[in-house]
């Protein structure tokens, strides 16, 4: 994975021959260049038209000019009314397009004020290092509140888990307080159709709250730490191969990391060719593209609508699979971290893909390559001599400034995980860089712990669409 020029949101075009350093390329899914597809979401913003400048000289050409001025205004007001109705919607059916809300929308008051009821959604969240369950309070919008342990139905946590999409037995035990002594929680005697519903406000009298941890992730088959060389199979479990069509072929394009026995993260500007499931195939378990195994087919694909092509920014994306996957040695999911989990330099962390290993080359990696990586602070990634600036709270820089080892095209939506107590987590989801594996261009990946609210949620709504 050592690099020269950088990932792009576009397909690959071969980098002209420039001194190394002289210019870069975003990284971009591979080689594959189907036509334009219609975009999955519906954007805030129409698209702005500029119009040639009309001038007469009689009172006939203003009178023409008015009306002709008259009749774009009218027209662009009904095409700008359309867009934002989603009647130009042409996305495959499958496809979910932005959620309608009434104004002035409450989150998780128990009241549906969106059309999908996604302001009722994302109302849960993990915290501290035993992953204590907090739901935001009924009664004030943004008062995070614990579950008491002992204190809840016993259906509820496999309710909890499966409202997000996990599949597996839960792990519950109880836990201490995370941010200080506290004795208000909730308490569940039922499970009604939504998480809210289905708790009320009590006071904790043991002081214990709800651990609950919905998937036995993180693990791998071996401790086997190289960078910059092939992987063998089962040390990087969770990574997926993510092939596009292209003609009567599929070809891999860009990676991604299974978070679940469904759901798989990866780049929402792996997408922008086609986000159509039916043009997708995935294949977990490989680290050989001449030896895949059983295929997954993909029923939903959703981009983040807030994604910036010109700034590389909201780079993230889900897919959810037909099947789910089935979990061997080979096949494991990354552990998503917990809101208030932190990572730096002194953690283990590594890269993983089929991208390309020579930054000129015409042709990604056949087998899985791995490298080692530091995490970056954003202030050194921001400064002149690096990224000026470009490097938001969306993003996380990994790698080194003196270069050489680094993501490259066709790594895309792959994963950056770092271990922590001997467990793996997704940090970050490889998004873009400047070069690869250039002096002071770090790789830039997509900040996971930015997206877990996005990332429930978007999981939530679709497992109860």
């Amino acid at each position: 994975m050592e690099h020269h020029p950088h990932y792009a949101n576009s397909p690959y075009i071969a980098p002209p021959n420039n001194p190394p350093g002289s210019h870069g390329t975003f990284y971009q899914p591979y080689s594959i260049q189907p036509g334009p597809q219609p975009t999955h979401y519906i954007n805030d913003r129409p698209p702005t038209r500029k119009f040639p400048f009309l001038s007469f000289f009689s009172n006939r050409g203003i009178n023409a000019t008015v009306l002709i001025i008259g009749i774009i205004v009218v027209a662009g007001l009904a095409l700008i009314t359309a867009y934002k109705l989603n009647a130009f919607n042409t996305s495959p059916s499958n496809s979910i397009p932005r959620e309608k809300c009434l104004p002035n929308v409450t989150l998780c008051n128990g009241v549906a004020e969106c059309e999908r009821g996604g302001d009722e959604m994302g109302c849960a969240r993990f915290l501290g290092k035993n992953s204590m369950l907090e739901v935001m309070s009924l009664k004030k919008e943004n008062l995070w509140l614990p579950v008491c342990y002992n204190e809840y139905n016993p259906d509820f946590p496999s309710f909890v888990c499966q409202r997000f999409g996990f599949e597996e037995t839960p792990v519950i035990g109880p836990t201490g307080p995370v941010n200080g002594a506290s004795t208000t929680g909730l308490s569940s005697t039922r499970t009604e159709s939504t998480i809210q519903g289905s708790l009320q406000s009590t006071t904790c009298s043991s002081g214990q709250f709800l651990s609950l941890k919905c998937s036995d992730c993180g693990k791998r088959i071996t401790n086997r730490i190289i960078g910059g060389t092939s992987a063998k199979l089962g040390d990087y479990p969770w990574q997926v191969s993510l092939h596009q069509r292209a003609g009567n072929r599929f070809a891999h394009v860009c990676g991604g990391t299974i978070i679940n026995v469904k759901w798989v993260a990866s780049a929402t500007h792996c997408f922008q060719q086609s986000a159509d499931p039916a043009n997708w195939r995935v294949y977990a378990g490989i680290t050989n593209q001449n030896n895949l195994n059983a295929i997954h087919t993909v029923t939903v694909i959703v981009r983040n609508e807030n994604y910036n092509a010109d700034a590389n920014d909201y780079d993230m994306a889900l897919m959810k699979m037909k099947q789910p996957f089935q979990l061997t040695a080979t096949v494991q999911p990354a552990c998503l971290p917990v809101i208030d989990q932190k990572f730096n330099q002194n953690d283990l962390c590594y890269i993983s893909g089929f991208g390309k290993t020579i930054a000129n080359s015409d042709v990604g990696s056949q087998y899985l390559m791995q490298a080692q990586v530091r995490i970056i602070p954003t202030s050194v990634c921001n400064r002149v001599n690096v990224y000026n600036g470009a490097i938001t709270d969306r993003m996380i820089c990994a790698g080194y400034l003196e270069g050489k080892v680094d993501s490259c095209q066709g790594d895309s939506g792959g994963p950056l995980v770092c271990q922590q107590d001997g467990v793996w987590y997704l940090v970050g989801v490889t998004s873009w860089g400047n070069g690869c594996g250039q002096p002071n261009n770090p790789g830039v990946y997509s900040n996971i712990h930015f997206f877990l609210p996005w990332i429930y949620k978007q999981m939530e709504l679709e497992r109860n669409s």
